[in-house]
């Protein structure tokens, strides 16, 4: 997930920089979404908030990363 951050030099641009991040908030609200179609009906079973439990949790780690990786481009444009 961190990957990324290592291809950016000195002399990639900012926009692209914050175009990619904007990708990763964009895959954790897809990844959110996903999660409470699950549970959206109100006729969920046990295995279903199991399932939407851990899809959740997927979903928030990425936006984890995400808002580290944005945290990140903020400390290098004030250098």
């Amino acid at each position: 997930m961190i990957g990324h951050i290592f291809r950016f030099t000195g002399t990639a641009s900012w926009d692209a920089q914050i175009a990619e991040n904007t990708d990763m908030f964009a895959e954790a609200d897809r990844l959110e979404a996903s999660a409470y179609k699950i549970i959206q009906d109100g006729d969920a079973t046990g295995e279903d908030w199991v399932r939407f439990s851990e899809a959740k949790k997927e979903a928030d780690a990425q936006r984890t990363a995400a808002y580290q990786d944005w945290m990140r481009i903020k400390r290098q444009m004030k250098k």
